[in-house]
């Protein structure tokens, strides 16, 4: 009775948060309450089915659980197997009182040994159903990842963001700011426009923003260019919607080249911004000097 308990409270949990929200109810979890408790009201099932009622009580409670946290699929799935659970606690416990008939008196034994293959054949029926329901379920929870895989590589795509062990790396290079200036020019809020949707989308993922200058000038100064470069990516991030809690800023100055300074070209691909893109419920790796 204590699992009962436990579920009942979670229950009228349920119940009262609805009052405060007034979500609409879930037939699927009201019709698993009554079935397990018409179960429990059965004064057979607690004597030939204990097992078969604590399963469905299990499951009722998954179920309620799941509704406090408002997973629906998860609120149905549990929510099904605690209304068949229960089922078959009704029906196993049946056909163990018909057994006993059976062996009290021989003259209904041919009658009752037919219901009892009826009952066992509906049985049969009902377990093929619960794992054909389970293996469906399954399918469809694979296609959903293999789908949210395929959306997310078609925005990393659209990103031109790379993979890395940081994270994903958006570079920007310096054609977003005028030369040896930190505000970004009339064409900058274009370029960063698929970026903010890629984090509306995931809000999730939090974002480093790192600045990175050529080898001509000064050291302090160069850190200096490069520290507002990020912080004015920010800036047009934040303005965007995008909380800015979820995104740091860093100037690294002339370090971190990826190309030789040694020539124009090479010193354009070093003037850069590189936006890194932490994983889900994570922020991006730290940058190892």
């Amino acid at each position: 009775m204590r699992f009962l308990t436990v579920s009942v409270s979670v229950f009228a949990a349920l119940v009262a948060a609805g009052c405060a929200t007034a979500p609409q109810p879930n037939p699927a979890l009201a019709n698993a309450h009554g079935a397990v408790q018409a179960a429990e009201a059965d004064p057979n099932v607690p004597r030939y089915a204990a097992l078969d009622l604590d399963t469905a009580r299990k499951n009722l409670q998954a179920a309620d659980e799941a509704a406090l946290h408002h997973d629906e699929p998860a609120v149905v799935q549990w929510a099904y197997m605690a209304t068949q659970s229960a089922k078959l606690a009704q029906l196993h416990a049946s056909a163990k009182v018909n057994d006993a008939r059976v062996a009290a008196g021989q003259a209904e034994r041919d009658q009752i040994q037919l219901q009892t293959r009826a009952r066992e054949a509906e049985n049969a029926k009902l377990a093929r159903d619960v794992e054909a329901d389970k293996a469906a379920q399954a399918r469809d929870v694979a296609a959903q990842q293999g789908a949210k895989a395929a959306q997310l590589q078609a925005e990393v795509d659209a990103l031109k963001a790379k993979q890395t062990d940081r994270g994903l790396v958006l570079t920007l290079g310096d054609v977003l700011f005028d030369t040896g200036r930190a505000t970004l020019n009339a064409g900058a809020a274009r370029k960063l426009d698929q970026l903010v949707q890629f984090l509306m989308e995931h809000p999730d993922r939090r974002v480093e923003i790192d600045g990175f200058t050529d080898s001509v000038g000064g050291d302090s100064y160069n850190v200096e260019l490069s520290q507002r470069r990020a912080d004015a990516v920010k800036a047009s991030l934040v303005n965007s919607g995008i909380d800015p809690g979820r995104v740091t800023t860093q100037g690294y100055g002339k370090e971190f080249s990826v190309a030789s300074n040694d020539d124009a070209g090479g010193r354009q691909l070093n003037r850069r911004v590189e936006v890194v893109i932490g994983g889900e419920n994570g922020a991006p790796v730290a940058r190892l000097h």
